[in-house]
C-alpha cells in the first residue's frame, strides 16, 4: 500500500523523474496521487510535496492497461465456482502484467441476463484484485428485452457470436443454426434505443466455409499444425460476416465492434468503411501482433495457440500493425480463458479452441512486438491498450489516461529491460503460456490501482480483493 500522511499539499505519493505517457505525448516528469485519484501530471518542478516520493528516473509511467477481451469463468468447468476461482487467480495474473481493468465476456447460456450479470458482479467484487466490467452475450430474443435493465446495471457491450453454430454454438446456449441476421438487426435496434454509449460486439467468421475446410484438413498428414489451421480457417471468412454486420449496424445507426480481427482483408475493410462514415471498430489480439502461424509452429506451440480466428501470416500481422498506427485497429486484447495445461493434450484437430491464459503477458508481448520491434510508439500503445478502450466502454476519463482527476491507475516499467517468460513465474493457475521462453520487455515493476500499490518489484503485494465493478461514466464513448 502507498504510505498515507498529511502534507501541506495533502498529496500521498509522487513519482518523479520518469517518462510520463499522456494523451498529448511523452513528457519528462511525474505524477502525484492523493487518495484514489491523480492530482498532478507534469515536470518534477510542478509536482507538490508528498508523504512518499518515488524516484523512477529512466522508467516509463504508463496508464493502467485495460484488457477489453477476457473470459473469466470459461475453461475447465463452468458456473459460479469457476468464475469465483478465476477472479481470484487470474486477476492476480492481470495485475502483474499491468492490467488494472478487464472487460470479461462470460455470461453464456439462456438464463435471464440481469440475473447472471448481477451474480457475476457480486462474485467479482468479492474475489477480484483488479477492476472489471462485463460484456453480455446475447443468445435469445428475450435477452433483448432486458437491455434497458442491463444498461442500468452498467453494461455497455453486448456480444453476438456470429461465427458459431451447431454443437459449438449450442454449448453457449445458442440455437444450432447460429445467429440469424434478423436477430442481429433487432439486437442493434435494442442497443441503439437503450443508450448512445452501448454497442454490439461481433465474432465475425463464417462458420460454414470454415467447418467445410476444417473437415477436409483433418485427414491431412500435416505437422505444421498452426499453419494448417490458418489455411483451414481462411482469411475470407472474417470479412464475409464483418461486412454484413457493418451494413446492418450502419443502417440501424449503431457502432459495431469486431473482436479479434486477424486478417489483412478485414483491416482494409474496416478502414474503407470508416472512410465512408461507418462506425465500424476493430480489436485485435496480442497473439496476432506477436506471432505468425509459421513462427508459432517453429516454437512447437501447437494446440496451445489454436484459436478462432487463427494466428495468420506475416502480411496479416503487418496489416494489423499498420492498422494500429493509423487508427483502424483501435483496441488490443488477450482473449484469455483459464485453461489448465492438463486439459490441453491430445490430437490437435480435436483440441478445443482458445488461447488460454494471457493476462500477465498481454502488455509485455504487445510492447515487445510493438515498441521494441519498431512497429509503434509509446503513444500508439497507450491508445490501443488503455485510452481507446476506456472511451469505448464508457469509462473515460475515469480510466485509461494519466491526467488530473482520473483514477490513479498506472504502471511503471523499465523501457529497456527484458526477461525470459516462464509460466512458473506467473500467478495464473493455468501453468502454461504461449510465450514460454520468449524474451519480453515492458514487465511492470510497480502497478497502482486507484491509489493502491498492488504490484511492487514485479510481485503482487496486495492481498485484499480491492477490484470493483466499474460503473459507467456520464461521458459517451467516441466512434
Amino acid at each position: 500500500m502507498t504510505g498515507k500522511g498529511e502534507t501541506a499539499d495533502n498529496v500521498d505519493l509522487t513519482f518523479k523523474g520518469g517518462l510520463v505517457v499522456t494523451p498529448t505525448g511523452v513528457i519528462r516528469g511525474g505524477v502525484a496521487v492523493a487518495g484514489d485519484v491523480i492530482t498532478h501530471v507534469g515536470p518534477d518542478s510542478t509536482l507538490p510535496r508528498a508523504a512518499r516520493e518515488l524516484d523512477v528516473a529512466g522508467k516509463v509511467i504508463f496508464p493502467g492497461i485495460i484488457d477489453p477481451h477476457v473470459h473469466i469463468g470459461v475453461g475447465d468447468g463452468w458456473g459460479p465456482a469457476k468464475m469465483r476461482a478465476d477472479f481470484e487467480t487470474e486477476s492476480r495474473d492481470a495485475a502483474v502484467g499491468g492490467i488494472t481493468t478487464m472487460v470479461t465476456t462470460t455470461l453464456f447460456g439462456r438464463e435471464p441476463r440481469v440475473e447472471v450479470l448481477s451474480d457475476g458482479i457480486g462474485w467479482g467484487n468479492d474475489h477480484s484484485l483488479v477492476d472489471f466490467r462485463f460484456t453480455v452475450v446475447m443468445v435469445t430474443r428475450d435477452h433483448l428485452v432486458e437491455l434497458p435493465a442491463l444498461v442500468e446495471i452498467g453494461a455497455r457491450s453486448f456480444k453476438f457470436f456470429l461465427g458459431y453454430k451447431g454443437p459449438q454454438g449450442e454449448s453457449f446456449g445458442m440455437d444450432p443454426d447460429g445467429v440469424p441476421w434478423d436477430f442481429f438487426y433487432a439486437g442493434c435496434e435494442a442497443i441503439r434505443d437503450a443508450i448512445p454509449a452501448a454497442f454490439p460486439m461481433i465474432h465475425a467468421e463464417d462458420p460454414e466455409v470454415r467447418d467445410l475446410l476444417i473437415e477436409r484438413m483433418r485427414s491431412s498428414a500435416r505437422t505444421d499444425y498452426l499453419q494448417a489451421w490458418h489455411e483451414a480457417c481462411p482469411n475470407i471468412t472474417e470479412p464475409m460476416q464483418l461486412y454484413s454486420a457493418a451494413l446492418i449496424a450502419n443502417e440501424v445507426g449503431t457502432p459495431v465492434y469486431a473482436v479479434h480481427v486477424s486478417a489483412a482483408e478485414s483491416v482494409d475493410l474496416i478502414r474503407d468503411l470508416r472512410a465512408r462514415g461507418f462506425q465500424t471498430q476493430g480489436e485485435t489480439l496480442t497473439a496476432f501482433l506477436y506471432y505468425t502461424a509459421a513462427e508459432a509452429d517453429e516454437r512447437g506451440i501447437g494446440a496451445y495457440a489454436k484459436v478462432q480466428p487463427p494466428i495468420r501470416a506475416d502480411r496479416d500481422r503487418a496489416a494489423l500493425w499498420h492498422g494500429v498506427r493509423d487508427g483502424t485497429i483501435q483496441y488490443v486484447g488477450s482473449d484469455t480463458q483459464m485453461y489448465t495445461v492438463a486439459s490441453q493434450g491430445g490430437d490437435f484437430w480435436d483440441a478445443r479452441v482458445g488461447l488460454g491464459p494471457g493476462l500477465a503477458t498481454m502488455f509485455p508481448a504487445t510492447y515487445t512486438a510493438g515498441v521494441l520491434g519498431g512497429e509503434c510508439t509509446l503513444e500508439d500503445l497507450a491508445r490501443v491498450c488503455a485510452e481507446n478502450s476506456a472511451r469505448r466502454f464508457d469509462l473515460y476519463p475515469q480510466k485509461g489516461v494519466l491526467q488530473s482527476g482520473s483514477d490513479a491507475d498506472l504502471i511503471v516499467f523499465d523501457p529497456t529491460a527484458r526477461r525470459e517468460t516462464r509460466a512458473a513465474d506467473l500467478p495464473s493457475e493455468s501453468a502454461y503460456t504461449i510465450y514460454e521462453g520468449e524474451s519480453l520487455g515492458g514487465w511492470p515493476e510497480l502497478v497502482m490501482l486507484r491509489g493502491n500499490v498492488i504490484v511492487e518489484d514485479g510481485a503482487v503485494v496486495e492481498n485484499r480483493h480491492i477490484g470493483r465493478h466499474v460503473p459507467a461514466t456520464v461521458a459517451q464513448a467516441s466512434g
